[in-house]
């Protein structure tokens, strides 16, 4: 137990130093355009934390980044490298926003019908390129990738073509009916029953490295031969498994559709998937730490945005601290995989002396 605590308390040491050395680093360019470093800071704050309205809009942010960073870590705890979040969530929103445009159907029908679907997208999406993986050995990073270009493009031919909203001239879709979006939890704020859905999966995410499939899921990311030996039919738990990270990350689609834009429009993602990447890296893929780096990263876009627009620091220094918190997870982790490397090495070396 003490270990299990000593590792958790040096893993969060580390997160919380990668995010210092980005911090340090940041502020030294904004100190560099001629800025003060503290009132940019200081606004990024203000800008999360100032009134209930920015702290709506926080948690606005925190949802869908959460959900997916959730669903990314399933996949990556299998080793599975699924950065195809964005296309699942694309692919989500448009299968949950076709079903309450076009389906005549009451809205108690409606509304679990189009989750459903939102699911199935984003796990299909994903799905596919966990099949492409099994039965050619197309690596996962590609094809995931280039799955994202697929969904973009599929969005945009929609929104310009056959889901245009008829009555408008903008590249997005009709306007959902009030029945079918996500109830308001406070009629003044954008803040909606969503972070319901957040809570229950944060909570359904302990359980699941305890079931049977997280059980799989977690002895496949320790090898193939392991995963073998223990009787695991690896090729179907990897389509599972990358079902399962799409089928958060379309869920997360269908909560922008029906919470925030009540609509399908273009860039509908706004880049989540890459974000939500980063911080299940942060995160340790431990649901208490991404829930704690989503916060973070939800501070730094509700606040930078604040930070534009009152002083003359540009975004793009939120930008740079997101890529460089990316460059030191990246950078850890190849540190510690080298470092375990090396001992193992030398503790062979050093049980073929003794047996010399």
């Amino acid at each position: 137990m003490k270990t299990k605590l000593l590792n958790s308390g040096k893993k969060a040491a580390g997160a919380v130093a990668m995010i210092a050395l980005a911090l340090i680093i940041g502020a030294v360019l904004v100190l560099i355009s001629g800025n003060k470093p503290m009132e940019a800071y200081a606004t990024i704050i203000s800008g999360a934390f100032g009134s209930k309205l920015r702290l709506s809009e926080l948690f606005i942010k925190m949802i869908p980044l959460t959900i997916m960073a959730l669903g990314i870590s399933i996949a990556y705890k299998a080793q599975l490298w699924n950065i195809g979040a964005d296309g699942q969530f694309t692919m989500g929103a448009i299968a949950s926003a076709a079903i309450g445009i076009y389906v005549e159907l009451p809205p108690f029908l409606i509304v679990p019908l189009s989750i459903l679907s939102a699911i199935l997208a984003g796990g299909l999406w994903a799905g596919l390129a966990g099949w492409l993986k099994t039965k050619f050995n197309a690596n996962e990073v590609i094809t995931t990738l280039m799955l994202n270009y697929i969904a973009t493009y599929f969005l945009a031919f929609l929104v310009y073509g056959p889901m245009m909203d008829p009555q408008g001239e903008l590249a997005q879709s009709e306007v959902l009916k009030e029945s079918l979006r996500i109830p308001l939890l406070f009629s003044n704020y954008r803040i909606h029953a969503g972070i319901v859905i957040m809570i229950l999966i944060i909570l359904l995410m302990f359980f699941f490295w305890k079931t049977p499939l997280g059980y799989k899921t977690d002895l496949i990311g320790q090898g193939e031969k392991v995963s073998t030996y223990a009787g695991i039919n690896v090729k179907r738990t990897i389509i599972i498994t990358m079902m399962i990270s799409g089928a958060f990350a379309g869920l997360a689609g269908w909560n922008e559709t029906y919470g925030v834009q009540y609509r399908l429009l273009e860039g509908i993602s706004s880049g989540y998937g890459d974000i939500a990447v980063v911080i299940a890296l942060l995160g340790e893929l431990n649901p208490l730490g991404i829930v704690i780096s989503s916060f973070f990263f939800s501070i730094l876009m509700v606040g930078g945005s604040c930070m534009q627009r009152m002083t003359n620091v540009p975004y793009s220094i939120v930008d740079v601290i997101k890529g460089l918190i990316i460059i030191f997870v990246i950078a850890r982790t190849a540190f510690r995989n080298t470092a375990i490397k090396y001992t193992m090495k030398e503790w062979i070396g050093r049980r073929k002396n003794y047996a010399k």
